[in-house]
């Protein structure tokens, strides 16, 4: 009897699991950037008037991760800290895996700097929007990226690069850690 309702119990949360996993990482939404009931608490860019208890265009720096960064904005809704990262750009589906990579190291480093988990922050282009919930296997990635970017800088490993001038002209690991962008330039 105690065996099947433990038996009954461990299935229904295997089920459960299933489901969260299955759920997408991210939901996309009508364009909006604020919350209602919410407060910003930081704000990417010097302003000549301040409103009291908002920081303004500091750099975030976490020292447990090595990452620093400057969200667009933070906002406090409740007790929870929302990144929200402004574009640019146009998106259709899906928001671009980078600007996920981005919103998932802002969380971090806002983890460390506020000392407060952080569950999901949004992604804003120019016609719509994507609320990024921040699950284990986004931040499990971005941990990826970081290796292989450190490991490059110490010359240990090198990416499969298809040089292109068109390509590399805009590439963030241009004259940083790449070389093939000096010798696509001439």
């Amino acid at each position: 009897m105690i065996l099947n309702i433990i038996f009954l119990f461990f299935t229904i949360y295997l089920l459960i699991q299933s489901v969260i996993e299955q759920r997408s990482f991210y939901k996309k939404m009508r364009r909006s950037i604020g919350f209602r009931g919410g407060k910003i608490i930081y704000i990417d860019k010097p302003q000549e008037v301040k409103e009291k208890g908002v920081v303004y265009g500091k750099l975030l720096k976490s020292h447990k991760y090595g990452l620093s960064g400057k969200p667009d904005y933070i906002y406090r809704l409740g007790e929870e800290l929302i990144p929200i990262e402004l574009k640019s750009s146009e998106a259709e589906d899906s928001p671009y895996y980078k600007d996920v990579m981005q919103l998932v190291a802002y969380f971090l480093i806002i983890e460390d700097v506020y000392q407060k988990r952080v569950k999901r922050g949004r992604i804003v282009y120019r016609n719509t929007m994507f609320e990024v919930y921040n699950r284990r296997h986004l931040r499990k990635e971005l941990f990826n990226i970081l290796k292989q970017m450190e490991k490059m800088q110490e010359g240990d490993y090198s990416p499969e690069v298809n040089s292109s001038f068109a390509l590399c002209r805009f590439c963030l690991c241009r004259d940083t850690v790449c070389e093939i962008y000096k010798n696509t330039s001439k």
